[in-house]
């Protein structure tokens, strides 16, 4: 009996603690820009593309891997991110890689590459972070304007603004939180099986 009543305490205890790690587990680690890193784009709309694939969230972390000493990340508001300066700047510049930035706060996040020429040539990121995680059907893609054309003639979009939009789900990857949850649950299925 005591056993018994053993198991159904521990039962209790893992049951708890796989909510608790299912409560934490929402958060998101997204290395910006994929296996390409943050560099200099070969593409036009190469970070709205990659951003375009993502979901983001308060409590989600962007990772920006690029070779130090010749790339930075610098947050900056919607008029800076437009017109590639670095006046404004919000917070401080990371120039050492990887670079790891939590996201805090609902709404339009703005990033650039401070090195001349670097957002020009679309080194930029603008993403857009729901104020609540969960909705009824998946957000649209931000909306985007063209600039003006690159002196190679292609021309690339940018976001238009700092209006509200969404993305487009993720890869759909298996976190390890949700990994531990299911050692968790063969954990408590083997107390009650053995």
């Amino acid at each position: 009996m005591a056993k018994a009543a053993t198991s159904l305490s521990l039962a209790g205890l893992i049951l708890v603690a796989a909510n608790l790690l299912l409560a934490v587990s929402a958060a998101t680690t997204h290395t910006v820009g994929g296996n390409s890193g943050w560099t200099i784009p070969i593409g036009a709309n190469n970070y709205t593309a990659w951003a375009s694939t993502q979901t983001f969230a308060v409590g989600d972390t962007l990772v920006f891997n690029f070779a130090s000493g010749i790339h930075d990340v610098i947050q900056v508001p919607w008029a800076s991110f437009n017109s590639c300066s670095t006046a404004n700047q919000i917070g401080s510049t990371f120039s050492n890689s990887p670079a790891r930035l939590p996201i805090t706060t609902a709404g339009m996040h703005y990033y650039i590459c401070g090195f001349p020429g670097h957002c020009d040539a679309g080194q930029r990121l603008a993403i857009t972070v729901p104020a609540s995680s969960s909705s009824a059907s998946p957000p649209t893609a931000a909306a985007t304007a063209p600039t003006a054309p690159a002196p190679g003639g292609s021309s690339s979009t940018v976001p238009s603004g700092p209006s509200p939009g969404g993305q487009v789900p993720g890869s759909g990857a298996i976190s390890v939180p949700s990994m531990a949850f299911v050692a968790l649950s063969s954990l408590l299925a083997s107390q009650f099986l053995f």
